[in-house]
């Protein structure tokens, strides 16, 4: 139950990060920076990071089933029982 509680937040928070930055990315073309990293390039290390924590997570919850962290996600998510 948890670990489908941690893949419900993260594709939430995937979704609006995915969002806000199609935005910021469209609005703020013209004062791009080339001496900065694309944002392609960007976008995927993010995907990557993202990708890396989640299977930590689930990893740690896996070997350690800790309770206190499986209710600070539920608390998250407004799932209170």
């Amino acid at each position: 139950m948890a670990i489908i509680i941690a893949t419900i937040a993260l594709l939430l928070c995937w979704i609006w990060i995915e969002i806000t930055l199609f935005f910021i990315n469209k609005n703020a073309r013209e004062l791009a920076n080339l001496n900065g990293i694309s944002y392609k390039k960007f976008i995927w290390i993010l995907r990557i990071f993202i990708v890396v924590l989640f299977f930590g997570v689930i990893i740690y919850m896996y070997f350690f089933q800790n309770i206190k962290f499986q209710n600070a996600i539920e608390y998250c998510l407004g799932i209170i029982k």
